[in-house]
C-alpha cells in the first residue's frame, strides 16, 4: 500500500470519527483525532511524486475531505469553547449565590466629616 493510500484511508476514518462525535464520547472522539492527526502528519512526509491517476484521484479526493474536516474540527472547538464559558459562568453564579457580598465593590464611598 502506498502512502498516499494509507493517507487516503486515514483521512477518510479521521472523516467518519468527526461525524460520529456528541456530548458523551467527545474526549475519546477528540483522543482518536489526536493520534489521526498524528499518524497523518507523519504519513505527508514520505509522500513524493511521481503520482499514478488512481492516487492522483484519491489526493484529489483527500483536499476535499480535509475542508469537511476543518470545518467539522472548528465545530467542535466552538462547542468546547462554549461548555467552558458555560462552565466559568456557572461557578461564578454558584459563587455569587453561596455569598451574595463577597464581590461588593467598596469604591465612591462617601464619608461625611461634618458633625
Amino acid at each position: 500500500m502506498s502512502a498516499v493510500e494509507e493517507c487516503y484511508d486515514l483521512t477518510k476514518e479521521l472523516l467518519i470519527l468527526l461525524d460520529k462525535v456528541d456530548s458523551e464520547n467527545r474526549d475519546q472522539v477528540i483522543e482518536k483525532v489526536e493520534a489521526l492527526l498524528d499518524q497523518r502528519e507523519s504519513l505527508l512526509k514520505s509522500i513524493h511524486p511521481p503520482f499514478s491517476e488512481g492516487e492522483k484521484a484519491q489526493g484529489d479526493q483527500i483536499v476535499r475531505w480535509n475542508t469537511i474536516i476543518d470545518k467539522k474540527l472548528i465545530l467542535l472547538r466552538t462547542e468546547i469553547k462554549r461548555d467552558m464559558n458555560g462552565l466559568n459562568k456557572k461557578k461564578t453564579y454558584v459563587k455569587k449565590y453561596t455569598n451574595p457580598y463577597d464581590s461588593m465593590q467598596f469604591d465612591g464611598m462617601f464619608y461625611d466629616k461634618r458633625k
